[in-house]
């Protein structure tokens, strides 16, 4: 089984908790020999892999460089949180695009994706996520682009007369880190 987890990037507004939890998830994940995918970036994302690695786990971080170089200079991104690093083939006009096109490249690898948090480019690999009918976790406790993508999901899902959409789409609201585990569990 692969998981890939999208979420906030932005380090300095995490709490002690939230970094906890994205670790209590890495371990878990590496314990269970459950692949981890990553957008190879800081934020909960890196919080997870850093764990999982460090457990002996495999994470695949898809970075929206072309080389380690610019992984680290350009984007300022770590190297430890994940055990192989896929390079985007090549480099696009605008770092929007650059992120666009790791995140769609990634999508069709994972079994099931999970949200915590996040902003636009969180959203955007959740509706990516949705259109390739993966199953979604979204993990209520971390605000941020999982609830705007339920609350967007209910809007559609109570309008659209098109079932080929979602037909077999699965989304899944959970409480916590603990309720994701769960989910998995459930899944596998």
């Amino acid at each position: 089984m692969r998981v890939t987890v999208y979420g906030g990037t932005n380090n300095k507004y995490y709490t002690e908790k939230e970094i906890g939890e994205c670790e209590k998830l890495g371990n878990w994940l590496a314990e269970n020999k459950i692949e981890l995918l990553t957008g190879a970036c800081k934020g909960m994302p890196y919080f997870i892999g850093r764990a999982a690695t460090k457990s002996g786990g495999r994470v695949i971080g898809y970075t929206p460089a072309i080389n380690e170089k610019e992984h680290i200079e350009k984007y300022d991104f770590p190297m430890d949180g994940v055990s192989e690093m896929v390079y985007n083939k090549k480099q696009y006009s605008t770092m929007a695009e650059n992120f666009l096109i790791r995140s769609w490249e990634m999508t069709p690898f994972s079994d099931v994706v999970i949200a915590l948090g996040g902003s636009w480019g969180t959203y955007s690999e959740l509706m990516f996520s949705f259109f390739a009918k993966k199953t979604i976790i979204v993990v209520e406790g971390f605000e941020g682009a999982g609830k705007a993508f339920l609350n967007t999901h209910k809007f559609f899902d109570e309008r659209d007369y098109n079932p080929d959409v979602h037909l077999g789409m699965k989304i899944y609201k959970v409480k916590d880190i603990s309720g994701a585990i769960e989910k998995i569990k459930q899944l596998k």
